[in-house]
């Protein structure tokens, strides 16, 4: 049975990734007349929006730099990895990264992007290519 929601559906700004072919890609937008990409996409209130064309980001990301953010310990909360990313197609994306325990991120290794459900909602995340 399905339900009918009230809820807006979110715009590519709000929630910018998609699957595709079985794969998590990103949405980034292009202005006319520009090469650059702008991650995420501009929000449909920009007055730039109108001119923008949504660009799907399907290539394989490396890590560029990551830290380790450790929480107090009274919130008994696993210290939490995250990490700046380089796409080829020039976009620097920042993302939690998900990673197994005991493994320690390497700069330079491929990513994928995989979404993660948290207590706010899905979010993508950064886990290394070669994890099962």
């Amino acid at each position: 049975m399905t339900f009918a929601s009230n809820a807006p559906t979110p715009s590519a700004s709000e929630h910018p990734w998609r699957e595709r072919d079985g794969r998590v890609v990103l949405l980034a937008c292009r202005r006319a007349g520009h090469a650059d990409l702008h991650f995420p996409p501009l929000p449909p209130t920009s007055p730039l929006s109108k001119d923008c064309e949504e660009v799907e980001i399907a290539s394989t990301p490396v890590l560029y730099s990551y830290t380790i953010v450790h929480s107090s310990p009274k919130l008994n909360k696993a210290p939490q990895p995250l990490g700046l990313a380089d796409f080829p197609e020039g976009l620097r994306v920042f993302a939690r990264m998900d990673y197994p325990q005991g493994r320690t991120p390497a700069i330079g290794e491929p990513l994928k992007l995989t979404i993660a459900q948290t207590e706010q909602g899905p979010i993508y995340t950064f886990q290394p290519f070669d994890q099962e």
